[in-house]
């Protein structure tokens, strides 16, 4: 090894990066909203998210993204999916998205093609494969603007975006200015980061948020609607069953039992707090080759 190589090994900060990579694990749920995110790193971060790799340097995601609260607010509102519990079944909204700044990054198909199949030809825009590299992809870049936030100080919260709550009618889409391109499976929603400053001297799994949906444990495809409102719909337009939930607010029924719209008998917390996982040991394998 040259002498050169050798230093550079010896003087990396290793240890520090090891750090980063642990915080990032770590799912930021409530956020001191009194500071505001500067410019300067605003922009930063999104040069990263904008410049993350791809295979052949395609662009497989736009980013949206937004440091205004009403902004963030109005689509908290539809940010239903974190799992309370199961039995009986129970959600809260992904609390980690309220955060200093969001982003949204929204699959899409690249307007080049480097792809081809075995024949030579092209693939489809739109096949399988080009699905995956966006997948790929927005991971990479989600990755690399987690480690940057966490290296500059701040906190990070990623959450899954498929479908976002009681009787949601898509309207991510339509705040985004992309509600046709949703349709017509030109674009897609997949995940959203939050970012921001923690409050100081408080457990990250706790939130402010008080409100608990009953029936159901995760956001997708819920109603608060019944079988008696004239706008009731057994299923969606992909043929998937509506699931019933009842929301309540748990400063003004702490400690009660509710029933939930299938008879489900819930025991109301007193406090909002998300089961945390990064306690447990995850069996991931590196395996050298032979």
């Amino acid at each position: 090894m040259l002498r050169d190589e050798r230093y550079k090994y010896i003087l990396y900060d290793w240890d520090n990066e090891m750090d980063i990579i642990r915080d990032m694990q770590k799912c930021q749920r409530n956020w001191d909203l009194t500071r505001p995110i500067i410019p300067e790193l605003r922009d930063y971060l999104l040069w990263v998210a904008q410049n993350a790799p791809s295979k052949q340097h395609e662009a497989y995601y736009d980013v949206h993204w937004s440091t205004d609260r009403n902004v963030i607010e109005d689509l908290y509102k539809h940010a239903w999916g974190s799992t309370h519990t199961r039995t009986p079944p129970a959600c809260w909204r992904n609390s980690q998205m309220n955060a200093n700044m969001y982003m949204i990054f929204v699959m899409k198909q690249p307007n080049t093609m480097f792809n081809c199949e075995n024949d030579g030809t092209s693939q489809k825009q739109d096949g399988p494969s080009r699905w995956e590299n966006a997948i790929v992809q927005i991971g990479m870049g989600m990755a690399l603007v987690m480690q940057a936030a966490n290296r500059c100080g701040l906190q990070t919260g990623p959450n899954k975006i498929i479908d976002l709550g009681p009787d949601y009618k898509g309207y991510w889409g339509k705040r985004l200015g992309i509600e046709e391109d949703l349709k017509q499976n030109k674009k897609k929603l997949i995940y959203g980061l939050g970012i921001g400053f923690a409050n100081e001297n408080r457990p990250r799994w706790e939130s402010d948020d008080t409100e608990l949906a009953l029936g159901a444990s995760n956001g997708h495809n819920i109603t608060e609607l019944d079988e008696n409102h004239p706008d009731w719909k057994p299923e969606n337009e992909k043929g998937e069953p509506f699931r019933k939930v009842k929301i309540v607010d748990i400063k003004e029924c702490a400690g009660q039992e509710i029933a939930d719209p299938y008879g489900n008998v819930h025991k109301i917390p007193k406090k909002h707090e998300i089961k945390i996982n990064t306690v447990r040991e995850r069996d991931i394998k590196a395996i050298k080759i032979k």
